[in-house]
């Protein structure tokens, strides 16, 4: 039975199981290992699986799961994390550039946060009608696709009825979609609570929501870059851009705090990985 090596950490609160891939020898085939070591009872317990693999190109790869043991193509946060580990284990330097599947991420390591610049945001919609519920939201891809309610009062938002409902919502399946309920203060900044598809749970942060906030809020109400962004966990982060000439934003970049936790191994039950 072979041990596999990791680093728990954690961006904003929002955590992740962290592990170098680089000799292929982490199963990622196996979806129900996944959650188990995901899990907050049986296994580790955190909000994702981060795995950094080889780039004949860039520094490294970056392939993220999510806790229910689904890959998806982009985690705001999982990137800062995995940026500050790629530079703590002498894989990248301070500044480096790593591919998702959203496309290639440059990280700066700073002394007390990690800035990673995004791809471009794309599919923006603005006063989506869902009258089943009802409620109308704007819709943007940061990495992954994202819908952001802007509400009056958000620790009264009932985000834990609101969330399953708009995450499946007709108008965006199959797929589904990660739902974000944001207040703006009269100072310009956001307060953001995250309903996270994978995690299917409300969640501490989620980067690539709060990245969508910051955009969607500026698109909405003018807010000028950079945007400062409160999570659920309470910690800051900040959104900078560059309004492009067709209503889009160019230089996305996201900062904030990341966190090295533990380091452990845990054991693998099942079958080696497919070669």
């Amino acid at each position: 039975m072979k041990k596999l090596l990791f680093t728990k950490m954690h961006g904003a609160g929002n955590d992740f199981i962290v592990s170098d891939n680089r000799f292929g020898l982490f199963p990622s085939h196996d979806a129900n290992w996944i959650r188990t070591i995901c899990h907050r009872n049986h296994g580790i317990g955190s909000e994702g699986l981060l795995l950094l693999e080889t780039d004949k190109e860039l520094d490294f790869s970056m392939r993220f799961f999510n806790p229910d043991g689904s890959e998806a193509a982009m985690c705001g946060n999982g990137a800062r994390c995995i940026a500050l580990f790629a530079r703590s284990q002498g894989i990248a330097g301070g500044e480096m550039t790593f591919r998702s599947a959203a496309g290639p991420i440059r990280a700066t390591v700073l002394s007390n946060s990690v800035r990673i610049q995004l791809p471009p945001p794309h599919s923006i919609e603005c006063g989506v009608p869902l009258s089943s519920i009802p409620l109308e939201v704007d819709c943007i891809n940061t990495g992954v696709l994202h819908a952001v309610a802007f509400v009056e009062d958000l620790q009264a938002f009932p985000l834990e009825r609101i969330g399953p409902l708009v995450r499946f919502h007709a108008r965006f399946a199959p797929e589904g979609i990660n739902f974000n309920a944001v207040q703006r203060r009269d100072d310009g900044t956001l307060d953001i609570r995250t309903h996270e598809r994978g995690v299917e749970a409300e969640t501490p942060a989620c980067g690539t929501g709060i990245t969508a906030a910051a955009l969607l809020a500026a698109r909405r109400f003018g807010l000028p870059t950079p945007i400062t962004v409160r999570c659920a966990h309470g910690d800051i982060l900040q959104v900078s851009f560059k309004p492009d000439d067709a209503g889009g934003f160019a230089a996305v970049e996201l900062a904030g705090p990341a966190v090295s936790v533990f380091e452990g191994s845990i054991p693998y039950p099942g079958e080696e990985a497919p070669a």
